[in-house]
């Protein structure tokens, strides 16, 4: 009877190690829909909710309980600004007044370098904590009339997220996340996005 306990003890063991061990060295790659609320001074020129945005993310698991990867993404936001609206600008050396339909329109485009931290790797639930660390590249710009007006910017910025993923078969989880942007410099950009998608483990 002892050697048959110690036998499932012993086959326990080594399979809590095997699972342990899959969950280190392993590979996850991660699509979400992420609409997005600009925050700060983008509510300026386009402050409305956005149901328009994606993010992906390729991750590595060095530990058990820590990844680091890279994501990218997309966020467009647009306004209808009310009225009409003036503008002066500069063509052919002269200062031109131009009137007409104004639109505005921000997209943002991450590249970031990624670690997440997940509090139980293994439950049902899984939370994590992450941060990630990059640049932005901010594409402004107001179309009036035939005209358009741009203000394009890469800036640097950091992206705290947080979310959980619950698995729902082998090597597939759901996600359900939130990322705040912040950049820094003379044109910041910020927002918060929500997320929810697909991971798939190999």
């Amino acid at each position: 009877m002892r050697r048959i306990h110690l036998f499932i003890f012993v086959l326990f063991f080594a399979l809590s190690a095997k699972v342990s061990m899959a969950q280190q060295g392993t590979s996850e790659f991660q699509i979400n829909y992420a609409p997005t609320l600009p925050l700060g001074e983008v509510t300026d020129f386009t402050g409305s909710f956005s149901f328009r945005g994606f993010s992906a993310d390729y991750s590595y698991r060095i530990k058990k309980h820590f990844s680091v990867g890279f994501g990218t993404g997309v966020s467009t936001y647009y306004e209808n600004v009310p009225g009409i609206a003036s503008e002066q600008i500069v063509e052919n050396g002269k200062i031109v007044t131009i009137t007409g339909k104004r639109f505005n329109y921000t997209n943002s485009i991450p590249f970031l370098a990624t670690g997440t931290y997940f509090l139980e790797p293994e439950g049902q639930i899984q939370p994590y904590l992450g941060l990630g660390i990059g640049g932005y590249y901010v594409m402004k710009w107001a179309e009036l009339g035939m005209y358009s007006l741009r203000d394009n910017n890469f800036v640097f910025g950091l992206a705290p997220r947080a979310g959980v993923q619950m698995p729902l078969s082998y090597g597939v989880s759901m996600n359900l996340g939130a990322q705040y942007n912040a950049t820094f410099g003379e044109s910041p950009f910020s927002s918060l996005d929500f997320r929810v998608g697909l991971a798939w483990k190999f």
